[in-house]
């Protein structure tokens, strides 16, 4: 009897232990981290409101809905859908990497709300589901997070700022990444047309679309309702701030003839890398080293003046996959692409990007371009995962950060794209924006 008195007293003292050191951890946490909370304000003020990235060590970001990597990362309030984050970490080290999300207007600029009004749970959560990478040439520390979960759950709809950070660094935000919460209050009804200006009618696309609040009515829409509207999901390019027109009964109607226009663009380029053991379509050669496998992409050409064809494409996106190995978000090794796009002459005052899901659908200074005179040829070797990725080229004026595809990409009406529309909505003396409806228009035939 005395023998089983002192194993419960054990097993007892180990579980408070457990839970001093929980407690412990959420001390040290706010210490490390509550005095950041201004900083880390300050640096959306300032204009880290974007899917960005700070360290040189982190890549292949992603965040999507569950079981579903090519989406918009876009979860109804109140549901059981979470979002899945993912990243990996080079220096292939064990690092104490922090979360929280900050609640946005529909500028996304951070709103007045408390972080108590719009989550439940603490304001900050360590991440603690990490792997290291197995049997690969360059090894990673594999880091996955959902949202909601147990300890951190969104409680109001709208715009969010993921933040990640690491409290040892001088300057702690690592990445951000934006989602949206919302309610699906008001449907959607939308189509794609070509625009009445003639200029664009062979190269842009116009979107239409009517709003019904037949289940949720609102007393003054023209002035408390706003939509954005984002092609294929991409915050780039984005059109937001859209009053409606009209109000029609229960139906609030957005058809503006001509001004919400979009470049159509055309099918991404694929680059499959799920393998390194044979070569893939497109795929020039593959070379082992003993630090790494470079795969030569064959050489592109600009596409600007064809005619459309259909190209089944993820609408820029990628996913991570492995032919040879299971589990692929730790079997999968950083292989590094080399792509060249023909080009007789280097551009006078542009210059020239690879971009898609991986450098977050913007110009970014790893995936800039250099030009071989001998060759005629722009060139760019990457790291990357293994996976299936769509790219295309952009290029930018000097010393900006504007970009387009027209110069090697070219736009075309056919081109099949996604478009996404969120309504914000804010009724008179409410402090943030809700967002009430989320919808798809497209011109896919799949």
């Amino acid at each position: 009897m005395e023998r089983q008195t002192l194993a419960f007293l054990s097993q007892r003292f180990k579980m408070d232990i457990k839970k001093m050191n929980a407690i412990r951890r959420k001390i040290v946490a706010c210490i490390l981290l509550c005095g950041m909370t201004f900083s880390l304000y300050g640096q959306i003020e300032m204009g880290h409101n974007k899917d960005e990235v700070f360290k040189d060590y982190i890549k292949t970001v992603q965040l999507y809905p569950s079981n579903d990597p090519l989406s918009f990362p876009a979860i109804p309030l109140d549901s059981d859908r979470q979002l899945v984050f993912r990243f990996d970490d080079l220096e292939a080290d064990v690092k104490r990497y922090f979360y929280t999300i900050v609640h946005c207007d529909a500028d996304w600029k951070p709103s007045s709300l408390e972080k108590s009004e719009y989550i439940d749970g603490f304001d900050m959560e360590e991440i603690f589901d990490y792997e290291f990478s197995r049997g690969t040439i360059v090894p990673y520390t594999h880091y996955s997070l959902r949202i909601p979960n147990r300890n951190f759950r969104p409680i109001v709809s709208g715009n969010y700022l993921l933040q990640i950070f690491d409290p040892e660094l001088e300057e702690p935000l690592v990445l951000t990444r934006r989602f949206v919460v919302y309610e699906p209050l008001l449907s959607i009804a939308g189509e794609i047309v070509r625009p009445i200006n003639l200029a664009q009618s062979r190269t842009h696309q116009e979107i239409n679309f009517i709003v019904s609040q037949k289940n949720y009515l609102l007393s003054n829409p023209r002035d408390e309702l706003r939509a954005c509207i984002l092609q294929n999901g991409w915050w780039e390019g984005a059109q937001c701030q859209i009053s409606p027109r009209y109000v029609s009964g229960d139906n609030i109607s957005f058809d503006y003839r001509g001004r919400l226009v979009f470049p159509g663009g055309r099918g991404f380029r694929p680059m499959d890398l799920r393998t390194t053991r044979f070569r893939a379509e497109r795929i020039h050669s593959i070379e082992h080293y003993h630090d790494g496998v470079e795969i030569v992409m064959r050489t592109d050409d600009n596409r600007s003046r064809r005619s459309y064809s259909t190209i089944h494409d993820f609408n820029g996106r990628f996913v991570i996959d492995n032919r040879d190995y299971s589990d692929p978000h730790i079997t999968s090794d950083y292989v590094f692409p080399f792509l060249t796009l023909r080009s007789s002459l280097p551009l006078y005052d542009h210059e020239v990007f690879v971009v898609g899901g991986f450098s977050d659908m913007d110009i970014r200074d790893r995936y800039r371009m250099n030009f071989d005179d001998d060759e005629g040829l722009y060139y760019l070797e990457i790291k990357m995962k293994q996976g299936y990725y769509d790219y295309a080229y952009a290029t930018s004026p000097v010393g900006t950060d504007a970009f387009d595809l027209d110069e090697f990409e070219g736009n075309l009406f056919e081109t099949v794209n996604d478009y996404y529309i969120l309504l914000y909505y804010r009724p008179f003396g409410s402090r943030h924006d809700r967002v009430i409806g989320l919808g798809m228009v497209t011109n896919s035939k799949r």
